[in-house]
This record gives structure tokens, C-alpha cells and sequence, in this order.
């Protein structure tokens, strides 16, 4: 177990617990305490996380063991923000500044067909909800999205009704100001209903300002029967910036979901997401790719549980991977015994560019049915000296022929991303990360 600070000397658990006593004692009362509690409870229970553990064999925890300081909240207007808002989300932009809902930045006038959106604080006030999220947290099973719960103070909850087809893609942005010193923390929290019938798509883009924060954030989607989830997230924080998010997805009857994740690269950035096929006829497509430079790290943990019959889950990863920079995909898919006909695939590939970078990939399957297809591939490797020769032979220089290979690699996954202005913003930024490699 690692300690923290020279100062406090206290490990991980007292250090946490003690910041969360103090947390309950300055905030007052609201509609979050008993989830704060719940939080702590769990926390308890599953103990700070070393190398030793399962969900976290490739990432070094100790850099966010830092006093867990909630961030306070600092104001910041629009003109700070317009940069990270994608063409098209002007008037469906739902915006958390450090964890919290903030009215005034978002825009939400093309959200109709009685598409309801309110803050957290706001959505614990209905039984319902607060049942579903203090269930949750009691049953958690990540340690970071208990610490979530036990110290988030806001967030959002979207509602979009049976039936209705959203004509606008909705942007989430969390911003993280940065303002109050370094190693502050926020904790969004977000949870959206798609109704039966229903069809939505939504950008989740983190971004900060300044500093080197840590976001540690929970985002839960219940896809009703026969509805539709397209979503993309994007990580575009600070190079010194820390970053964990838990996903949870629960699919029921003939749903569909079709989501990407894009990492940019930042000090540490931890992806874990975990997906229930409930009931016949369920989809899931995930896609992600990560262009990573210097001592960058993107890790992700996946569970995709097949609990019912006729459902279906593809994956596919593509990280480049450069310099002393580190990646890891763990994901596995487990398949219960009512699952029969089955059909999943997980392909998950690698690019080093460099002797120094690091990839590590661990797919796997658990199979407790007999009717099924399942497949799982892994590749590591460098470019390809043959079409290296082949470009330079045709008169490009190595490096022009090392960049066109390198984003031929990524393009395959570019390519689906459902939304235009993250699929155009992607390439460039793709582009200018790999052409730095030209030198």
C-alpha cells in the first residue's frame, strides 16, 4: 500500500477519510449527503488500489493519492469555453464547470419534444432516481467511482422520452478551471435516460484550462427498449492532467449502442467502462484510438456482460504509441450461461513508435454458454518496413512515409466516429501530433 505525503504520513485510506469528514462538515445539508455517505461507506470496503489489483495491474495510482482537495467551483465565462464546443452544439451545450451543473453557460434552446434536463442536485429530489444512483454505489465495484460518489456535489440528469428522435447532438463538456492551485479534484456525475423507442447522440468532452487537476468522474446510460445511444468521448485535458472515468451502460430489450472514445494524451488518463446486455437483441459497438507522445498514459478496463440471449458486442482499440509514452487495454467479455447465440469480437492493436514506449493489452473471454461466437485478437508491432521501403522507393521522404502510415493506421477508427466536427477536430489534431514526429 502506498503511502502519501512526507507531511501527513497517513496511507491512502486514512488520507482520503479524513478529507471526507472534513468535506461533510463545510458543505451543508442537501440532497447529496446521503449518496457522500454511501460513497464513503464503499470506498471503506474496497480500499485504496495498488498494482496488486485486478482493475488497476497497469496504472500507477500514487500520482492521484493527493489529498483529494474538491475543487471550489471558480467562474468562468463563455468566451473561455468556445473553443470547446463542436460546430453544430451551440444551442444543445450542457455545461459542468468542475463537477458542477453551471445554467449559465449551457445552452439548451434545440432541446424540445420534452427532452428534460436538471441538475443533480435537483434530480436526488425524485425517489426514483436517488434509489437507482444510492444502489449503485452500494453495489460499486471501482474504487474511484465510490470516491466519486463521496464527494461529488452536483452534476446532471438528461431524460429524453419514450419515442422521441433527437434531431440535435447533445454536448456534455466538463471543463476543470484550474484556478484554486494545483492537484484539485472535481467529480461529475451524470446520468441519462433514453426511453424506449427513443434515439439520442452525445459528445462527452472533458477540457481544462490550467493546471494539473485531477477529473475523476461517473456516467451511467439506461438505454431503454429498442432505443438508440450513439456516443462519443473525448479526453482533451491539460498535458498535466489527470483523468478516471467510470461508464456504466445498461442495455435492455433490441437497444443499440454505438460509442467511440478518443484520448489525446494527457499525464494519465484511466477509461473504465462496463456494459449490460439485459435482454434479447441488445447491441454494443465501442471503438477507440489514442495518439500518445512523450511520458503520455491512456488505460483501459473494459466488462461487457452478456446476460442475455441474440446480443452482440464488438470492440476495437488502435493506440500510436511514441517516445516513453504507456497504453493498456484490459477488456474482457463475459458471456453468462442464458446468453446463447451469442456474437462478440475484440481486436485490439498497437503501434509503437518508439524502443522506449509501452503497450499492454490482456483481452479475454468467459464463456459459461455452449451456443456462441467469440473471438479475441491482440497485434504489437512497428511500421512496416516493407511499406516504408515501398512509400520511399516512390520518391517520400522516411518521414512523410512514417506519417502516412502512422494515420493510415488510425483511420480506420477515425472514420467511424459518428459525428462530423469530433471526426474533423480529431484529424487534425491526429495530424499535428504525428507530423511533431517528422524531426
Amino acid at each position: 500500500m502506498s503511502s502519501l505525503t512526507a507531511e501527513t504520513g497517513l496511507t491512502p485510506e486514512a488520507e482520503l477519510l479524513e478529507s471526507h469528514k472534513k468535506f461533510m462538515e463545510d458543505k451543508s445539508s442537501s440532497n447529496f449527503s446521503s449518496l457522500n455517505k454511501i460513497g464513503a461507506q464503499q470506498f471503506e470496503k474496497l480500499g485504496y488500489p495498488n498494482s496488486k489489483h485486478e482493475m488497476f495491474t497497469f496504472v500507477n495510482t500514487k500520482s492521484v493519492a493527493t489529498g483529494f482537495v474538491s475543487a471550489k467551483g471558480s467562474e468562468v465565462n463563455k468566451g473561455q469555453i468556445a473553443e470547446f464546443v463542436y460546430s453544430g452544439c451551440e444551442r444543445s451545450l450542457v455545461v459542468l464547470v468542475d463537477g458542477q451543473y453551471r445554467e449559465n453557460l449551457s445552452d439548451l434552446s434545440d432541446l424540445d419534444n420534452g427532452v428534460k434536463l436538471v441538475s443533480g442536485e435537483e434530480a436526488l429530489a425524485d425517489s426514483k432516481i436517488r434509489e437507482y444512483l444510492e444502489s449503485s454505489v452500494q453495489d460499486e465495484n471501482d474504487t474511484f467511482a465510490a470516491i466519486n460518489a463521496a464527494f461529488c456535489q452536483d452534476g446532471l440528469f438528461l431524460d429524453i422520452p419514450a419515442k422521441v428522435v433527437m434531431q440535435s447532438t447533445i454536448q456534455i463538456l466538463a471543463i476543470s478551471s484550474g484556478a484554486n492551485g494545483e492537484n484539485e479534484s472535481s467529480y461529475p456525475r451524470v446520468l441519462v435516460r433514453v426511453g424506449d423507442l427513443a434515439e439520442a447522440k452525445i459528445i462527452v468532452r472533458y477540457a481544462g484550462l490550467k493546471g494539473n487537476y485531477f477529473v475523476n468522474s461517473v456516467q451511467d446510460f439506461l438505454i431503454g427498449n429498442g432505443a438508440g445511444l450513439g456516443l462519443v468521448q473525448v479526453e482533451t485535458d491539460q498535458k498535466e492532467a489527470r483523468n478516471f472515468s467510470k461508464t456504466r451502460l445498461i442495455l435492455n430489450r433490441d437497444s443499440r449502442f454505438s460509442g467511440a472514445n478518443v484520448s489525446y494524451g494527457s499525464a494519465l488518463t484511466r477509461c473504465h467502462l462496463e456494459a449490460r446486455l439485459k435482454a434479447t437483441g441488445s447491441e454494443f459497438r465501442f471503438n477507440s484510438v489514442g495518439v500518445l507522445e512523450k511520458k503520455e498514459q491512456v488505460h483501459h478496463y473494459m466488462r461487457v456482460y452478456h446476460e442475455a440471449a441474440q446480443c452482440s458486442s464488438d470492440m476495437h482499440f488502435k493506440n500510436i504509441v511514441n517516445d516513453q509514452s504507456r497504453s493498456s487495454v484490459d477488456g474482457t467479455v463475459i458471456v453468462e450461461q442464458d446468453a446463447q447465440l451469442t456474437n462478440s469480437d475484440q481486436l485490439i492493436n498497437n503501434l509503437l513508435l518508439s524502443d522506449e514506449a509501452h503497450a499492454d493489452s490482456k483481452p479475454n473471454l468467459i464463456i459459461n454458454a455452449d451456443d456462441v461466437k467469440c473471438t479475441h485478437g491482440n497485434t504489437v508491432g512497428q511500421i512496416d518496413e516493407e511499406q516504408l521501403f515501398y512509400l520511399k522507393a516512390r520518391g517520400l521522404s522516411e518521414a512523410i512515409a512514417k506519417t502516412l502510415l502512422t494515420k493510415s493506421f488510425a483511420a480506420s477508427i477515425v472514420e467511424t466516429i459518428e459525428f462530423p466536427s469530433v471526426r474533423k477536430n480529431v484529424e487534425e489534431t491526429l495530424l499535428k501530433k504525428l507530423e511533431a514526429n517528422d524531426g
